[in-house]
């Protein structure tokens, strides 16, 4: 990245902090570098920026205005930066990666440019993805305005046809009128040759939507799921994709065939008006009464398709969800000889799903049979109407014949109502499920967070109870637990006491149910997640690599620092050798959770890319489980380096060899602490000397 880049994304992240928001610096430097490439690096054009980070456009003023301060100015060369201030004399406080200056009006030769950071900041999560949907609709009403319009034309232009068979059966037979019929055969086929190009054009239009909407629903979902806590997560990873994948439904109901009929039932009216007109208003009350009749068939019909629904859906997310379970767990399937116990919970899963769907399709299909009957019905009586119309003299042959077709077309959108009901109650049991992980909580309440510049690790747990969701019993109890600022801390105990669990909390990945957690003496419920990511090192116990290349899995979430500080820091490490053995190097594929590559290598990866992070607090847990005893002494070593300048430490660990680099020892035993203090004496406790024991605190 240039300099002049490097500068703007400095300036930007700056201006947005004293906004109260933190923006992903990946985000950040991957929008400038569209941006460059759009409009190069000489005419940067901040409104591309602006456009690729999702802010409004900017506000460019030939000279800053101080009522609009901070605003963001480009000084020769320091480059981009913030004006944040204006001194009695005139000049302006402006503030760069090279420090403070005091800059003229003539100095700011490309102006001020104020940034709306409101849409970056914390939302309300009381809204659910109905109306995020809705939301991202209203965004093509001008376009679905074009649509209604082009089908409206479509519909009148199809009264051509009934006018042309009128005009023929009344007209040309009787008078043997050739020319007449040359006349009416070129305009109807215009007409008919018009209303094609009309349709491609309308489905042109709805593609177009379609994928719009598809890109804007997908990407606010995922950060949706993104957002969400980890505590808050269901448990079943296949069921909340089934979930997730929902929203395809939810799209197609909205803008497919259900827009078309729901423009062509109003105009179905007006196709009446014109029957009564030509004929009768007896010709017109046949159709009426029947695509009433219909209408009736389709709702009696969705009250049961909509419990069959919910049902369905489940069963569908379970289906999903234990497909996943399989395909993650194939290896312990296979070698303990599971393979029989999942065969019978798929075909039990399968068996609910089928006889929920084949009775919603009974339904569906039973109401449209009767929908179609109605509907030939409808011709019938229609015929039968007009016969005795026309033998009366009330209407002609040609009026009679007009009517059938144009009470063909009353009907036509009446028959799919109950098809449409059908997918009304697929879309209403995904919408809920939606509903469900939109209900979710999210790592940023409804406040404005804080973003400190700095946090130097000094954590204080205040009457905490922390419960799993869906679990009555407390995972961890912590009456009181202070970490000083640079302290090295050990958590011992025995599996399953809660060890983790504490690492989350403090993380601030988990959240109490009761009490809180400071940290710096900031309630971290109160601090804006990225900010917390950005100082807080934690490496899990159970550390996941992802489909990709190394590079790929060194670098998420981190700018690129280039390949000679990958390099320095893979030699400290030891990582160099695993790059180097290989012919890709850095571009070493990586499989999905890290497959073809041990259990010590893939904690190796994400040790170095922990160090690539360079936080001020390390989080770990048993982070060289799978490591020999060589490569845990050189990790080890590593690691007491980092954290010599008096970063502090929380690490949980079985192996001794994390014990000399500690000053204090935590012992957890059934989700509680039970002995606090310093190593030594902590130690002794447990070796049962109590001589040297005195100084361990038993809770």
């Amino acid at each position: 990245m240039s300099e002049l880049a490097s500068s703007l994304s400095w300036a930007v992240t700056t201006a947005a902090r004293r906004h109260g928001v933190v923006i992903d610096s990946v985000r950040l430097n991957a929008a400038i570098t569209q941006a460059m490439v759009k409009n190069g690096v000489a005419a940067m054009d901040i409104n591309s920026l602006c456009a690729a980070l999702g802010l409004p456009k900017s506000q460019h003023l030939a000279k800053p205005d101080r009522a609009q301060l901070p605003m963001l100015g480009v000084v020769g060369e320091r480059g981009w930066g913030v004006i944040v201030d204006q001194r009695p004399d005139g000049r302006w406080i402006f503030i760069s990666e090279e420090g403070h200056a005091l800059v003229s009006d003539s100095e700011l030769g490309e102006g001020a440019y104020k940034l709306d950071f409101s849409a970056l900041g914390n939302k309300p999560d009381q809204h659910g993805f109905e109306r995020v949907f809705k939301e991202a609709l209203a965004e093509y009403r001008p376009i679905l305005l074009e649509v209604v319009i082009a089908s409206v034309v479509m519909s009148v232009i199809a009264l051509g046809a009934s006018i042309f068979s009128m005009q023929v059966y009344d007209r040309v037979i009787p008078t043997h009128g050739v020319a007449t019929l040359i006349v009416l055969a070129i305009g109807v086929s215009l007409a008919i040759i018009f209303e094609l190009g009309m349709k491609f054009a309308r489905s042109h239009i709805m593609d177009n939507v379609v994928s719009g909407l598809d890109a804007k629903l997908s990407q606010a979902l995922f950060e949706r799921l993104l957002s969400v806590r980890v505590d808050q997560l269901p448990g079943s990873v296949g069921s909340l994709a089934g979930q997730l994948r929902g929203y395809e439904q939810i799209r197609s109901f909205y803008t497919s065939q259900t827009l078309f009929t729901l423009v062509d039932l109003p105009l179905g009216l007006l196709f009446v008006l014109v029957i009564a007109f030509i004929a009768s208003p007896w010709m017109a009350m046949v159709p009426t009464v029947f695509g009433l009749a219909a209408i009736g068939i389709g709702y009696l019909s969705n009250r049961k398709v909509v419990r069959l629904a919910d049902k369905s859906a489940a069963a569908s997310n379970l289906k999903t969800g234990l497909l996943v379970e399989t395909v993650e767990g194939v290896e312990t399937i296979k070698s303990g000889s599971g393979g029989w116990k999942f065969l019978s919970r798929w075909i039990d899963v399968s068996a609910e799903s089928i006889r929920s769907d084949m009775a919603m399709r009974a339904i569906g299909d039973h109401a449209g049979y009767i929908a179609a009957m109605l509907q030939q019905l409808s011709y019938s009586t229609t015929v039968i109407v007009g016969s005795f119309l026309v033998i009366n003299g009330q209407i002609t042959m040609g009026a009679l014949i007009a009517c059938s077709i144009l009470g063909g077309r009353i009907l036509a959108p009446v028959a799919m109502i109950p098809g449409l009901m059908v997918q009304r109650a697929h879309t209403k049991a995904t919408l809920a499920g939606l509903e469900k992980i939109y209900a979710l909580q999210t790592d940023q309440g409804n406040e404005r967070q804080l973003t400190p510049d700095t946090l130097r690790g000094e954590f204080r747990v205040e009457e905490v109870k922390f419960t799993y969701a869906g679990s009555l019993l407390n995972a961890m109890s912590i009456d009181q637990l202070s970490i000083k600022a640079g302290e090295r801390v050990a958590i011992l105990g025995p599996i399953g006491a809660g060890k983790s669990t504490i690492l989350r909390l403090l993380s601030g990945l988990y959240r109490p149910q009761q009490g809180r957690i400071l940290i710096d003496g900031l309630d971290m419920a109160n601090i804006n997640r990225l900010t917390l990511n950005q100082h807080i090192g934690y490496l899990q116990q159970d550390h996941r690599l992802f489909v990709g290349s190394l590079r790929e899995n060194l670098l998420i979430g981190l700018p690129d620092p280039g390949d000679e500080v990958l390099r320095q820091v893979m030699e400290r490490t030891g990582l160099l050798r695993l790059v180097s053995a290989h012919p890709k190097g850095l571009d070493l594929p990586i499989q999905e959770g890290g497959r073809g590559l041990s259990g010590g290598q893939r904690q190796l990866v994400a040790f170095t890319r922990l160090l690539l992070c360079r936080p001020d607090i390390f989080l770990l847990d048993e982070p060289t489980a799978s490591m020999d005893e060589e490569l845990e002494r050189h990790c080890l070593g590593v690691l007491n380096e980092e954290i010599s300048g008096g970063r502090t430490l929380v690490v949980v660990t079985h192996k001794p060899a994390f014990l000399p680099m500690v000053e204090r020892v935590i012992v957890v035993v059934g989700n509680r602490i039970v002995l606090d203090g310093p190593r030594d004496a902590v130690l002794a406790r447990l070796r049962g000397d109590t001589a040297d024991a005195g100084n361990a605190v038993v809770s």
